[in-house]
């Protein structure tokens, strides 16, 4: 017998009797919890009844028992959780030929990847530990202690040289790792340390580079810490570095890799830190020793210097994806309209347009086209029976919601679309949009890459509560939708790693200014934001705010609402006044320059969505010099 949420009546008692169930295995009363199971085998969240009971004794579990637990529960996460603990016991115990037809794969975990390559080692496939061994120890973070043991068998066998060594400190100098880079200096031979302590003091201290005459050429490896310790000191001290590193280049004999490397880093900060110093060394040495990413910098330097009749080129130097991108066609069109290359940049914002996003929006508009939504249509939600008997993960789901749970319900779906193809992923997704499963909906969009299936990806989500707060406020409902959109997918409970809570993502400090300056009597405590209609009060509130504040013009207030308005004051103040798409382009954090975008970009998406006339930037906003 399934049970689901349009059996209230019957499932209620079957819920009492798992929770008392639960408690009997807490208080571990077997005999109570025997009795209770076996009732409920037809109850969706049995599986964690019977995953507790088993990992509560995993040292005493057998590999046939696991194997049980996993052909019963195939598509359930708790397989898949028991699965991994039962592989970390053989680990510890041993058991090799076991872990390997258990798993046979090679596992995600790095702990659990050391141990199929000791388990490889024990079995005879001593070719594939090598290998194993020597990829995982090439990174510059430690590894798990339960890693050593393939390490030291690596190294006994003669594996570990000098130059492994050193190539691990150089990974870990570049990650900054120096309490690493300290222990592996000690693992060199005597005849190498000198070199391993050189690149510790430099790691200490890369100014003592600023007398190079007290510097002396040593071995290969002293000169490729001179250029590691140079490229950090890039960072800070540009000029100087600028002045250094052709000395060293000479009295070291850097090679051309090790001088690439310095020269890399200091186009970098002199790019970063948008100086006319140096600039024609700058686009003397980019061309040559130069990749994607710093010839996508130099293109952004000519953007926000407005250097049209040049960016062509930094464009042409990029990868051909890149430059068939809607980033870079929008940008080639803008050089080439201001070069009065009307046909030319008519020709490159065409193409750019076909793109959904800001950049295709944005080349629409500038060209007077229309804007492509690319839009599929809904395809139709199997029937909820067909779709459970297919997919019984969704009684799981169907049944944490029921009770309340929905980080637990969002766990059993974000694993189940985990073992979906794409089609299979969008069917998901309309059966969850379907019954208001609206976070669920999206989640199986960006889960299968379902990009355009824009109902998916961008339900109107309380529809009463957005509208009645844009009418109170006067502000654009679509804004807002894309706003909650980008913030938190329209998951309620939804946390950020720094605290912001809800639907539109307040900070609790912000949460309770707002409250108290906008009269929201109904803000109480701060778990009030993780409530829908509180929430949204706040959030809209918070950014018709930001929006008096900027006059109202959206573009800095929906990168003030991300970064806040102190750095948005910082940038509008040492911008120059620049135009707005230089402006947007050059904003210095990568994730409000995205954010921006994203927002700006969806609230067009959501004027379609609520049945509205589609536009992009207002006059204002476009015209307007930030």
């Amino acid at each position: 017998m399934l049970f689901g949420l349009g059996m209230t009546a019957e499932a209620s008692p079957v819920r009492e009797r798992y929770q008392q169930a639960e408690q009997a295995l807490k208080k571990n009363e077997l005999a109570r919890f025997e009795q209770l199971r076996q009732g409920l085998d037809g109850y969706p969240l049995t599986v964690y009844l019977d995953y507790q009971y088993l990992a509560d004794r995993m040292n005493q579990l057998t590999t046939a028992r696991v194997q049980q637990f996993m052909r019963r529960y195939p598509d359930s996460l708790q397989a898949d959780r028991l699965e991994r603990q039962y592989l970390f016991r053989l680990a510890r115990e041993q058991r090799w030929r076991e872990f390997l037809e258990l798993y046979p794969a090679l596992p995600n975990s790095i702990e659990l990847q050391c141990a199929h390559y000791r388990a490889k080692w024990t079995t005879g496939d001593r070719a594939t530990a090598i290998a194993g061994a020597e990829r995982l120890w090439l990174h510059g973070y430690s590894r798990p202690d339960a890693c050593d043991p393939l390490f030291d068998a690596w190294k006994n066998v003669g594996g570990r040289s000098d130059d492994h060594v050193w190539r691990r400190m150089e990974l870990a100098y570049e990650a900054g790792q120096s309490s690493l880079i300290g222990y592996l200096s000690r693992q060199l031979s005597p005849g190498a340390r000198p070199a391993g302590e050189w690149l510790s003091s430099l790691d200490a201290n890369p100014g003592q580079l600023g007398k190079p005459e007290q510097v002396r050429a040593g071995s290969g490896r002293h000169k490729a810490a001179v250029s590691l310790a140079l490229a950090r000191l890039a960072d800070s001290e540009p000029e100087l570095v600028m002045s250094l590193y052709p000395k060293y280049q000479r009295s070291l004999g850097l090679s051309p890799e090790q001088v690439a490397r310095v020269e890399r880093r200091l186009a970098q900060r002199l790019m970063f830190n948008r100086t006319r110093d140096y600039r024609g060394w700058l686009d003397s040495r980019v061309p040559v020793v130069g990749d994607a990413e710093l010839f996508e910098l130099r293109a952004r330097l000519a953007i926000w210097e407005q250097d049209w009749s040049h960016l062509l080129g930094w464009i042409d130097r990029l990868p051909e994806e890149a430059r068939r991108d809607s980033r870079w066609l929008y940008w080639r069109g803008r050089a080439l309209a201001a070069q009065r290359r009307t046909n030319e940049a008519d020709t490159a914002w065409q193409e750019a347009a076909r793109s959904r996003d800001y950049y295709g929006f944005l080349a629409a508009q500038q060209s007077r086209r229309e804007f492509s939504l690319q839009k599929k249509p809904l395809s139709p939600a199997p029937s909820w029976a067909a779709a459970a008997a297919r997919w019984p993960a969704l009684l799981r789901v169907e049944e944490w919601m029921a009770r309340g749970d929905k980080a637990a319900a969002r766990s059993e779906w974000y694993h189940l679309l985990g073992k979906v193809d794409e089609q299979a992923g969008v069917e998901l997704g309309s059966l969850a949009l379907s019954r208001g499963w609206y976070d669920k909906s999206i989640l199986a969009s960006i889960r299968v890459q379902a990009w355009d299936h824009l109902e998916l990806r961008f339900p109107v989500v309380y529809r009463d509560i957005f509208q009645r707060q844009a009418r109170r406020l006067g502000l654009d409902e679509s804004t807002l939708f894309a706003i909650a959109r980008q913030e938190s997918a329209f998951y309620e409970q939804a946390r950020s790693p720094v605290g912001a809570g809800g639907l539109m993502q307040l900070m609790p400090a912000t949460a309770r200014e707002t409250a108290r300056k906008h009269g929201i009597s109904q803000y109480r405590h701060p778990t009030d934001v993780y409530r829908p209609d509180i929430n949204v009060q706040l959030g809209s509130s918070y950014f018709k705010e930001l929006l008096v504040r900027y006059g109202d013009n959206r573009i800095p207030a929906i990168a003030a609402y991300n970064a806040g308005p102190g750095r948005i004051n910082r940038w509008l103040r040492d911008s120059g006044s620049r135009p707005m798409d230089v402006w947007v382009e050059n904003i210095p954090y990568r994730e409000t320059r995205g954010y921006v975008q994203n927002v700006l970009a969806f609230s067009v998406i959501y004027q379609d969505m609520l049945g509205q006339p589609k536009s992009f930037l207002k006059p204002a906003e476009l015209s307007h010099v930030y």
